[in-house]
């Protein structure tokens, strides 16, 4: 059990690291036209009032981190068996972090705004063939998808087929070594449970890609040609990033599973660890190189891009979208007049919801609910063996 913490810590250690990096790159990620959540004008973030919250934030963010690495060292020194569930939580923890590093400076960039008097004008919205009208994915990277789930579908059955002859006992768990602890009674819901989390894994990552192909691009109405190419760019690269994301989880995920009904099969956990991480660097890589909406893409065939047939942006002002009124700690957007669901975020690199709309009301208390259950679910049934 020990050598199986101290993977956990080694992954918690990466994944504090990572956060902790990404929060800190937030302003470079976000529009120039942006500062913590206020719209400015873009040649003001190059003021030292802007400089000067900027730094505060970064400063908070990382001492925060260092704060929160230190506990995890801490905690895997004195309760190393609960080092699996500082795993499931400390991510709130770094969500306190940014909240305590963000408010203050959205609270300053509002007074810094009125005290100067800043006027910006309004920023245009496009509705797009591929972000706007029902049913067309035709820019989604389709292939990395139908893989991944013949994939599954492939598991699936090799899984039925074996199942006839395997033992009346299976594994269910492994250790660090990824050698088998821990026996469950043969079952259809044994065998098939992981290849269903995968199937729910690879179709929620599905949905995620479609997320971000339909959201509407927001267009800087000063060079409308560089910033509809620069959103087309930037999606397309994530687009395959977050496919080759899905492809890897599932591939990693079916081999998991075959451990299960194929006696002696094994691989090292730390390079099922590589795996993973290995398949998030080209996410990770696009969302920092591009910056929001790819706004830092410099794109070499603009005029080409932006004239591609269908394609070329209806120019549309979204009502109230660049009013800092509709926007609550300048991150959550609530607009009724705005019939749209999914908008762009005004920090980070990242989409966020128009939380006026009635669905997104009650999408955000199911997932809430769900989330709140599974949490409790998982901490019961870890604290029972632990």
């Amino acid at each position: 059990m020990r050598d199986l913490n101290t993977v956990f810590f080694v992954f918690n250690i990466f994944i504090a690291v990572l956060i902790g990096g990404l929060m800190s790159l937030f302003p470079a990620l976000t529009r120039k036209s942006f500062l913590f959540g206020v719209k400015i004008p873009a040649e003001q973030q190059g003021s030292p009032e802007a400089k000067a919250l900027k730094k505060s934030y970064i400063t908070i963010c990382l001492a925060g981190s260092v704060f929160l690495l230190a506990l995890m060292v801490v905690q895997f020194a004195i309760l190393p068996d609960l080092t699996v569930l500082a795993l499931m939580y400390y991510p709130f923890l770094f969500i306190g972090v940014q909240a305590l590093a963000y408010i203050p400076n959205w609270r300053k960039a509002v007074r810094l705004k009125e005290e100067r008097g800043w006027k910006v004008p309004s920023m245009v919205f496009a509705d797009t063939k591929s972000s706007h009208s029902r049913g067309n994915l035709s820019e989604l990277p389709w292939g990395w998808y139908i893989f991944s789930f013949l994939l599954i579908m492939a598991s699936i059955v090799v899984t039925l087929v074996q199942y006839p002859g395997l033992p009346d006992r299976i594994p269910t768990h492994f250790d660090a070594y990824m050698q088998p602890d821990a026996w469950s009674d043969k079952s259809l819901f044994t065998v098939l449970l992981l290849p269903l989390i995968n199937l729910a894994t690879a179709f929620v990552l599905w949905l995620t890609g479609i997320t971000f192909i339909r959201a509407k691009y927001q267009i800087d109405q000063h060079n409308p040609e560089l910033s509809f190419t620069q959103h087309r760019l930037y999606r397309r690269r994530l687009g395959h990033s977050i496919g080759f994301l899905t492809l890897g989880l599932t591939a990693m995920m079916a081999f998991i599973g075959f451990m299960t009904i194929f006696p002696g099969l094994s691989v090292p956990l730390w390079v099922i660890i590589s795996l993973i991480v290995a398949v998030t660097v080209p996410l990770i890589t696009v969302t920092v190189i591009s910056g929001q909406g790819g706004f830092r893409i410099k794109p070499k065939e603009v005029a080409a891009m932006a004239a591609d047939t269908g394609k070329r942006p209806a120019v549309d002002a979204a009502p109230g979208r660049d009013d800092d009124r509709y926007w609550a700690l300048g991150m959550f957007y609530h607009n009724p007049d705005d019939p749209v669901y999914i908008v762009e975020n005004r920090f980070g690199n990242k989409l966020g919801l128009n939380y006026s709309r009635l669905p997104v009301k009650i999408g955000i208390i199911v997932l809430a609910l769900g989330v709140a259950a599974l949490y409790a679910w998982i901490t019961f049934v870890l604290f029972s063996v632990l």
